[in-house]
């Protein structure tokens, strides 16, 4: 049985207040109905700042819901953890649209910077009944893309594209870890950092994302610097 709590995000923002961060844009989209929240990061001792909450489409009849558990760090080197779980409650399958963005502000460099990105994506798909779950990506569309000032840096950003995956019946599968080649952009692309998910779910399942996106001005030895990141994240994450 697969069990949700719907989480506050007032609340949470609000608990955090004295320590608060950049903020947290998320649109969702489901079957074409638009919902959007904002959150302020909460500070912690990694120099990073953290986000957590949910939301759904009602109660007490709720078909879908929404919940992230995110890490960003807003510097020169600036990531984003994908820490998505999104749950389709209903009986038919639903299509979902989610678009994360967080203010990074653009580093002071001389002359026009150079940007490189990173980053990975994971994660379960998880049937809630007897029947198989489905997950896919819309046609010929990226799954997962990352994004930067609200678009997407090039294709070498977008994973799992013309992707499609099944669990069976009252079982969790590995969704296939991909991974983003690092690769360089020239000139400043925006002042905010994300990603965006497009994907069709079936009814009663539920797919979580882990990962990572990144961007950075190369520095000798930053591509390694990042993947120590993402490696500490996870770490954390599985602490606590």
């Amino acid at each position: 049985m697969f069990n949700y709590a719907i989480i506050s995000v007032a609340a949470a923002a609000l608990s955090g207040s004295a320590l608060a961060g950049p903020v947290l844009n998320i649109q969702i989209t489901v079957d074409g109905r638009q919902s959007a929240t904002t959150q302020a990061g909460l500070g912690s001792a990694f120099n990073d700042y953290s986000y957590t909450g949910s939301v759904g489409d009602g109660f007490p009849v709720t078909s879908w819901i929404v919940g992230w558990d995110l890490v960003s760090n807003a510097a020169e080197r600036s990531f984003v953890t994908n820490g998505l779980t999104i749950a389709n409650l209903g009986s038919a399958t639903k299509r979902y649209n989610i678009v994360l963005e967080i203010s990074n502000a653009l580093p002071t460099v001389s002359g026009t910077p150079t940007w490189q990105y990173f980053g990975n994506l994971g994660g379960t798909l998880t049937s809630n009944s007897t029947s198989a779950s489905t997950l896919s990506s819309l046609a010929t569309n990226p799954l997962w893309q990352g994004l930067r000032g609200g678009t997407s840096p090039g294709t070498n950003s977008q994973l799992m594209t013309s992707f499609s995956m099944s669990s069976p019946g009252a079982m969790t599968s590995l969704i296939p870890s991909a991974n983003i080649t690092p690769y360089t952009v020239v000139g400043g692309t925006g002042t905010s950092l994300g990603y965006q998910f497009q994907f069709d779910l079936s009814a009663q399942s539920t797919v979580s994302f882990g990962g990572i996106w990144g961007a950075n001005v190369p520095a000798p030895g930053a591509l390694a610097i990042a993947g120590i990141s993402g490696i500490i994240i996870k770490r954390r994450r599985r602490l606590n």
